[in-house]
């Protein structure tokens, strides 16, 4: 039995969804304690969440397979993969050389790359924004706050959109921030911080 590619999207939407997932699942499970469900650890939302977002990827690249389908074709340019994979790598490499940390080579490199693709590859405008906008929010949680960083996540994510409207995306930020803090700050009691690490007195509690 050979298999075709029916659906191209959906085949490269389905490995990265694995692909992220699972890196996202194993980084949290070798780096923090997990925790039960009564008493969450650091590394139990995001292994739950990574493994969901591998079982839904899965879903998806299996229903992209047929027996009969158009030839499959590479969805990047595999140039600008080398690149962005180098820009990485050089940042990494002198980031250790001066004493800094890697989490900023990665903040630093985000930055870079979101540039590149903006002035040379507009097409891959939204893909780029939604995915800094995720890394960003991941690695200044802790510095800026739940609600700061779920700021800049809601209005990175919206200029990747076609139209941006000020009034929909403070709409949702109010939202969702309102939802997080009832949900998973009181509700679930995860020790998010909510507040700047500056404010030393946060009014929100």
């Amino acid at each position: 039995m050979k298999f075709h590619i029916k659906a191209p999207k959906d085949f490269w939407a389905g490995l990265m969804f694995i692909g992220f997932g699972g890196f996202f699942m194993i980084w949290a499970l070798t780096h923090y304690q997990m925790g039960t469900a009564v008493r969450m650890g650091p590394a139990y939302f995001p292994a739950v969440l990574g493994g969901l977002l591998v079982f839904l990827g899965l879903l998806v690249f299996i229903e992209s397979l047929a027996m009969q389908g158009p030839g499959l074709t590479l969805p990047f340019n595999i140039v600008d993969l080398i690149i962005a994979v180098l820009v990485f790598v050089v940042l990494g490499w002198i980031f250790k050389r001066i004493g800094v940390g890697g989490d900023y080579a990665i903040l630093v490199g985000t930055g870079v790359l979101v540039v590149l693709s903006v002035l040379f590859r507009r097409g891959t405008k939204p893909l780029v924004l939604i995915s800094a906008a995720c890394v960003i929010y991941g690695y200044l949680m802790k510095p800026l706050g739940l609600i700061l960083a779920t700021l800049l996540l809601v209005f990175i994510s919206a200029f990747a959109g076609h139209e941006f409207k000020w009034k929909e995306v403070v709409i949702l930020y109010a939202i969702l921030i309102v939802f997080s803090l009832l949900v998973f700050v009181k509700g679930l009691t995860l020790p998010f911080p909510i507040c700047p690490a500056f404010m030393e007195n946060c009014p929100i509690r």
